[in-house]
């Protein structure tokens, strides 16, 4: 009579096990490659930082921020930012914009937008004024609720 070993089974099951969980727990992150000396000529724009949430400044990194006329008459800001952790993060961003007098422009809507960032990821959000009145805009981040 042939005798069956329990221990083998029970050895490839915990190595299935152990390699489940160790790739589930693996963190992401994303490599990024560009030009060395990049031809775009943006046209960047000082900005101030107002931080409330010390916790969200160490895991999104404002790197810019541009802006440019669409149609010669509406404002688009474009954002870039980097995920500083090694993790996926996810945020939600809103613009706001405002007229010549500092007025806010009131929307209709003005979502929230969701954001997913992998780890070290650089990422570019971007938005468009809703109409020529807008002379200046405002960027709020937020870290995810869920």
């Amino acid at each position: 009579m042939k005798r069956i070993s329990l221990l083998r089974p029970l050895a490839v099951a915990f190595a299935g096990a152990l390699l489940l969980f160790a790739t589930g727990c693996r963190t992401s992150s994303v490599d990024t490659i560009q030009r060395a000396e990049p031809r775009a000529q943006p046209t960047v724009v000082e900005d101030e930082r107002i931080a409330t949430d010390r916790s969200l400044g160490r895991i999104v990194e404002v790197r810019s921020v541009n802006e440019a006329m669409v149609n010669n008459d509406l404002l688009r800001v474009q954002v870039e930012l980097r995920n500083t952790r090694r993790a996926l993060q996810r945020f939600n961003y809103q613009f706001e914009w405002f007229d010549e007098e500092g007025m806010l422009i009131q929307q209709a809507t003005t979502p929230w937008r969701a954001l997913q960032v992998e780890g070290g990821e650089i990422v570019t959000i971007s938005g468009v004024a809703p109409n020529s009145r807008v002379v200046d805009f405002r960027l709020k981040l937020m870290t995810s609720v869920r």
